[in-house]
């Protein structure tokens, strides 16, 4: 049992590692390789600002959608670039809250769009293979293999939603940015 917590832990900070260097690569323009030098790059600040703030945006749209679904939706895209924020300018989670909001002002209906279409067009077709192939792997090969294949097949959906919020990022703020 703690075997297998630690492995979730550390399989979800490797996961939140990707989506920094992920981020980085496509907001600093680099669509083919990432540069070495956004691996070493504050990398401990920004892994515990990026976890600590991925957990407060949480919480923001929970409790935005307890209160009757709308206020989550605004907290959703008002804070879409919080994680951006942090990975690409090395901010604080606080920083990137509030540099989010001031971005996202002014914008929230097309960039409710856009997620809308990729929510729902990205999210039924991952869903629907990871499915398929979930149900298939777990009648030849068992449920391991099964959620590891399901975690391969939403990995590209995954990389697709990034690379689309980092292009909206950068589009809102100007081809000025700096990595």
């Amino acid at each position: 049992m703690a075997a297998s917590a630690i492995v979730a832990v550390v399989a979800l900070l490797g996961l939140q590692v990707a989506a920094i260097f992920s981020l980085r690569t496509f907001v600093g323009g680099h669509p083919r390789s990432i540069p070495s030098e956004y691996y070493p790059r504050n990398i401990a600040i920004v892994l515990a600002n990026s976890v600590v703030g991925s957990c407060v945006y949480g919480l923001l749209v929970f409790l935005g959608s307890l209160l009757l679904i709308i206020p989550g939706i605004i907290a959703y895209v008002a804070f879409l670039f919080t994680l951006v924020y942090i990975a690409v300018e090395d901010e604080n989670f606080i920083a990137s809250l509030g540099d989010s909001w001031t971005l996202t002002r002014g914008n929230w209906h097309p960039l409710f769009g856009l997620l809308l279409i990729i929510i729902v067009g990205l999210g039924l077709v991952s869903t629907i293979l990871s499915v398929l192939a979930s149900f298939i792997v777990n009648a030849l090969a068992g449920p391991a293999i099964s959620t590891l294949v399901s975690g391969v097949i939403t990995v590209p959906f995954s990389l697709f939603v990034l690379g689309v919020t980092a292009e909206a990022f950068v589009q809102l703020r100007g081809s000025d940015t700096a990595v």
